[in-house]
């Protein structure tokens, strides 16, 4: 990592902190949004009282799953555009969110599913998706002698994500309407409230692929050579090709299984890190990870505070505010 790339990092961890800080001190009481800045005394005083037990159960778990989904959808993002080599290329584009959707689809049109395992169901049943609609993929995109090709990996992705979502909204259309609202809501996106022992699965997912990533990174910089370049340097293109889907899926479902389907977090961090530090692996994989975790923890607060007693989904509000920072980064991609 260079110099400017380190500075980045510390300066995004410091600003990072203060977000999670500031976004577990703000509350919703009686319709109204309230502050709690001193929320680390009553927590670590061990005080049992109930903004005590609200922060300990609620509010940090919650801070954390968007922090955990952040960097989940960014690192995937960022790694799917770097083997695919095109700068629209995200978990939507090559379906593993529309497995992932369609999956938590199929449980909640047999509730006794629910009934009979329990709420785990929902974010298992997201994640199985995902890798289910990765393995198909793979296995449409082989060509000739068996390879992946990155072409045939986003067409395969292009039309099990199409499928997926007419399948998804027929689905959805046979619900009653409580149940079509409350799956409509979380297919538009919303972090939920979970425990810590699940919160570690999900950091040790997560984990996984930031190491792995971090460790391919010379191989994913020789793929923007094309994958016969990077075969002519000594990279299996193939053997990452495949390993480097895999573990964007994995990142991806982990980050649905959290919060549902929020696009443009991994669309457009790895577009402002690459802007910020280039286009090296080595310096933008901890960079994504930390825009990713910022962009998805101030939506989630924002999402908690602006229409407060209600909530707005906070994939609808990335999607309104991811939008127009799209275009932005268009235009100037076209004027350069």
């Amino acid at each position: 990592m260079n110099r400017r790339s380190a500075i980045l990092v510390v300066v995004g961890l410091v600003i990072l902190a203060a977000a999670a800080y500031a976004a577990v001190a703000v509350g919703i009481r009686d319709g109204r949004m309230l502050t709690e800045p001193g929320w680390p005394v009553a927590l670590w005083s061990g005080n049992d009282g109930l903004m005590a037990e609200v922060i300990r159960h609620l509010r940090l778990p919650r801070c954390a799953a968007a922090l955990l989904a952040g960097t989940a959808l960014a690192v995937s993002g960022l790694l799917l555009q770097g083997i695919t080599r095109n700068p629209l290329a995200d978990p939507f584009l090559l379906g593993i969110s529309g497995g992932a959707g369609l999956s938590l689809v199929i449980v909640n049109a047999f509730p006794f599913l629910t009934d009979l395992f329990g709420w785990w169901i929902l974010p298992a049943a997201a994640f199985a998706g995902a890798q289910g609609a990765t393995l198909l993929v793979l296995f449409l995109a082989r060509g000739t002698g068996g390879k992946v090709s990155v072409m045939g990996l986003v067409l395969a992705g292009v039309i099990i994500n199409a499928f997926c979502a007419a399948l998804m909204t027929f689905l959805v259309m046979q619900f009653e309407p409580l149940r079509m609202k409350a799956t409509s809501i979380w297919l538009a996106g919303g972090i939920g409230y979970f425990r810590w022992n699940n919160l570690a699965l999900a950091a040790a997912l997560i984990g996984f692929g930031l190491i792995y990533t971090r460790l391919q990174a010379a191989s994913l910089n020789a793929f923007t050579l094309g994958e016969e370049g990077a075969a002519l340097v000594g990279v299996d293109a193939t053997a990452v090709l495949y390993r480097s889907t895999w573990v964007a899926s994995i990142l991806a479902g982990t980050a649905v299984s959290l919060g549902g389907l929020i696009g443009y977090v991994g669309l457009l961090v790895p577009h402002m890190v690459r802007l910020l530090a280039g286009r090296d692996f080595r310096n933008t994989i901890v960079l994504s990870a930390i825009g990713g975790a910022l962009m998805l923890l101030i939506g989630d607060t924002a999402a908690r505070v602006l229409l407060a007693p209600e909530e707005i989904p906070v994939g609808i509000l990335a999607a309104l505010i991811g939008t127009p920072l799209l275009l932005a980064l268009l235009a100037r991609e076209l004027r350069s």
